[in-house]
């Protein structure tokens, strides 16, 4: 896991990519990534990946993410599997140094293990309020996005969210979306576990709230923390002055 520590004042949610991406005329796929180290630090990006058209625009604007201007947010944009994906992160000292809108990322400590011997056992929770951040989609375009609209505009495309966590997992809540659960893929890395949750584009901006609730023990120093809470900013529309 390296991410060179560098925090925003200020970086606004996955809400704000969604925004900009239905812009992007739907074809695209949105992903997620958090990680976390066992002193606390860790990362987070977001990308977009798309081909055709859409992928030319990705390598000439970058995605709509709100951070302070003294600080920006690394980005990379890459050619994988011939779709363009644009990739924007940051590096966290702690989760409390992220400040998100529509989403709230925590750690919770739930006790040791053999006196600590055996490491800590953690609770890695995500909340994402898609509610939320479709209702600021609909106060910055002025366009309430029905399910059979935004059916054809997404299509078969994907979001994913994905979690580095170390150490092992003891326990991941189940999710649903609808009617339907959305199981998780875990797979080992390095030292500790990635775990990836994937479903349609549609239903993911569909939903209203998803937890995503991960147990893990872990050798570390972890304490409870979670990311600020800052307010939406709306976006000006081209032809505002």
């Amino acid at each position: 896991m390296n991410f060179a520590i560098f925090v925003p004042k200020k970086l606004t949610s996955f809400g704000a990519v969604i925004i900009c991406a239905i812009g992007l005329s739907g074809c695209f796929d949105l992903g997620q990534k958090v990680a976390i180290g066992r002193d606390g630090s860790g990362g987070y990006a977001i990308s977009v990946a798309a081909d055709g058209i859409v992928g030319d625009v990705l390598h000439k604007h970058h995605a709509d993410i709100d951070i302070d201007n003294d600080m920006p947010l690394h980005t990379r944009i890459a050619v994988v599997a011939g779709k363009t994906v644009q990739t924007s992160g940051t590096a966290f000292h702690d989760l409390s140094d992220l400040k998100l809108s529509d989403e709230t990322i925590s750690l919770r400590v739930k006790g040791q293990k053999l006196l600590g011997l055996a490491g800590t056992e953690v609770n890695f929770h995500r909340s994402f309020n898609i509610e939320r951040a479709r209702r600021h989609h609909d106060e910055d375009s002025d366009d309430h996005i029905g399910r059979d609209i935004l059916t054809s505009m997404f299509g078969d495309h994907t979001y994913t969210f994905s979690v580095w966590l170390p150490g092992s997992i003891d326990h991941i809540n189940p999710i649903y979306v609808g009617n339907q659960e959305v199981k998780p893929v875990v797979t080992k890395d390095g030292d500790g576990h990635t775990i990836t949750w994937r479903m349609k584009l549609t239903d993911m901006f569909l939903a209203d709230t998803l937890d995503f609730d991960v147990d893990f023990t872990a050798h570390g120093k972890f304490h409870d923390t979670q990311t600020q809470y800052v307010e939406h900013h709306r976006h000006r529309h081209r032809d505002e002055t």
